[in-house]
């Protein structure tokens, strides 16, 4: 009897071996049954695809003729298939790691006491790391949202370290005892481009604020096994892939990892990734990075490492912007970021230093992304690119909360591309006149004005600091409603659904260096395409479109949970939680 149960076990194993077996790339494909998306806003019936490539476009007869026999024909069963969607600016490796924190975030909840019932849930739960880390709490976006005290915290927790991130991932509230794990005290001096929020006599109060002072405190956490990481991780790069996009940009790998270069590189690099990827890295880290990178076969998927990154400055909602006039005096700024009167931000990099990594970055090829909020920070990043550029390398600036028409008619004649934070107005639309006032609320996120006068400009969700979802993106620079208000903010910088797809596949393609192989439907190009249940250029609502696959280079990602490289990396990511 055991024998049957045996052979049976193996049989079933053995089905089940081949039926999770990855998606493979037929040699040559013809893509009919659909409207497909073509550059300038054509269509055409079908696509016959040879080899990852499109080979030709035209009639559904036609593509079939110039196809052999055999040619795998793929049904979009009367869908929509456009270039490839990009993602311009993610943090992959952040949103891997987070996604197994504590969920504290506004999108998930909107009471206070149900986001701590949740942390003191996840504390009595004791799992396998002493450290109980929550993310996406957001007083930003929850009004009234109290900050959590370090005395709560240690009521809570006494013994084990517990550190709440906010959403944007600029600030932090932790108890005693992370700040000792971490070896922050009263004497502690501030990071460069951070600080620790200290009372009257000088103590920590538990609130840290902004990038550096979060990075010191996360390098006490204990580190994960790197099979876990990377389970993590792959599974985040199939979400993309879900979600419609086709490649990424990694805005630097934050996340706490033994070696992050490597496991992304292992990870993103796999056989069947599902994404292309395009690297940007921490200054220290490029070189390491393109000794990685250089080699790599490049003929399934784009995969390099094509630059640097670095904060001019912080995020708004703690204060951190550099803006040209102070922050509005409201109840937000006074008493929940606490900003003095007349507070205006400060630059996280000084510009000498700016402009030393764009020199630096110049003599050796690379393209330098530049985080940059409000008009001080954007003026001296300016400065520096005119002054070290040689206008052979398209740099970027990110996010660009409060860009002016005169900085976005600069950025033109320096060659500077523009990538915008549109998540900034569904999210928090509604209380930018608490944070900047009515009139700067009026030009926030000018993208329809960057349109008039740049050549590249981009959309990014930024992720984690918002959820992965393309179909959001492109629907809220279309939109520009405030989830929780209701109303249009800047409705003058409204776009159109063909700019809003443009900027989501063809500007994006070129702000990461890859337009001549991938962004649009074109001869020659890479077979990256994102199949819509819709066509988004005609469906009632862009919020009913459904992603129904990806492909890249010919090849359909397979983002199946149970597909065979998912599970290969679960069982890794096991062994190594249990036996290290």
């Amino acid at each position: 009897m055991f024998r049957y149960l045996l052979a049976l076990l193996t049989a079933l194993l053995v089905v089940f071996w081949f039926a999770a077996s990855p998606y493979e790339r037929a040699g040559h494909q013809v893509f009919l049954n659909g409207e497909i998306l073509l550059p300038g806003g054509g269509s055409a019936e079908a696509i016959y695809v040879r080899d990852g490539h499109i080979a030709a476009i035209g009639s559904r007869q036609d593509m079939l003729d110039a196809a052999p026999w055999g040619a795998d024909r793929i049904d979009l069963d009367g869908g929509t298939l456009t270039a490839g969607l990009i993602e311009p600016h993610t943090h992959p490796l952040a949103a891997a790691m987070l996604g197994a924190a504590v969920d504290v975030s506004g999108i998930t909840y909107s009471r206070r006491t149900d986001m701590m019932a949740a942390i003191e849930a996840a504390i009595a739960q004791n799992g396998p790391s002493p450290w109980v880390i929550a993310f996406g709490w957001d007083p930003a976006m929850i009004a009234g949202l109290e900050a959590p005290t370090r005395a709560e915290l240690d009521a809570m927790a006494p013994d084990r370290p517990v550190v709440i991130l906010t959403q944007m991932m600029h600030e932090a509230f932790v108890n005693s005892a992370a700040l000792e794990a971490a070896g922050i005290t009263a004497n502690t001096p501030d990071p460069a481009g951070g600080r620790f929020e200290r009372d009257a006599a000088g103590e920590p109060t538990g609130r840290l604020i902004e990038v550096s002072a979060l990075r010191m405190l996360m390098e006490a956490a204990p580190e994960a096994p790197n099979a876990a990481i990377g389970y993590l991780l792959y599974e985040t790069l199939n979400d993309y892939a879900r979600a419609g996009y086709t490649t990424i940009g990694v805005a630097a790998l934050v996340g706490r990892a033994h070696d992050p270069l490597d496991l992304f590189a292992r990870t993103s690099q796999a056989r069947h990734a599902p994404i292309n990827s395009i690297l940007y890295t921490a200054p220290e880290r490029a070189q390491r990075a393109r000794s990685l990178w250089q080699d790599m076969d490049q003929e399934r998927f784009i995969s390099r490492h094509a630059g640097i990154k670095f904060w001019m400055d912080g995020s708004p909602y703690v204060g951190g912007a550099a803006l040209a006039e102070p922050y509005a005096r409201s109840t937000f700024t006074e008493q929940v970021i606490e900003l003095p009167a007349g507070w205006h931000g400060e630059l996280l990099t000084p510009e000498d230093t700016a402009r030393r990594l764009i020199r630096d970055a110049e003599a050796r090829g690379l393209q330098v992304a530049i985080h940059a909020q409000g008009e001080d920070a954007i003026d001296a990043i300016l400065d520096a690119i005119a002054a070290e550029s040689s206008g052979a390398i398209e740099h970027r600036l990110e996010h660009l909360a409060l860009i002016t028409p005169e900085q976005i008619a600069r950025a033109e004649t320096l060659g500077v591309s523009l990538g915008f934070f549109i998540d900034h107005i569904r999210f928090y639309g509604h209380m930018l006149p608490d944070l900047v006032g009515e009139d700067r609320t009026a030009r926030y996120m000018p993208v329809g004005q960057a349109l008039a006068g740049a050549s590249t400009v981009t959309l990014h969700a930024d992720s984690p600091a918002t959820p992965i979802d393309a179909i959001r993106v492109l629907e809220t620079a279309v939109e520009r409603i405030s989830r929780s208000s209701g109303l249009v903010i800047a409705a003058d910088q409204q776009v159109t659904r063909q700019q809003s797809l443009d900027m989501m596949t063809l500007h994006a393609a070129r702000q990461l260096g890859i337009d001549d192989e991938t962004g649009s439907i074109e001869i020659g190009k890479r077979a990256d395409f994102t199949w819509l249940s819709a066509n988004p250029l005609t469906v009632d609502r862009l919020s009913e479109l459904e992603v129904r696959g990806t492909w890249v280079s010919g090849r359909r990602a397979d983002t199946r949970a149970w597909s065979r490289p998912a599970l290969l990396h679960l069982i890794k990511a096991g062994w190594a939680v249990l036996f290290g």
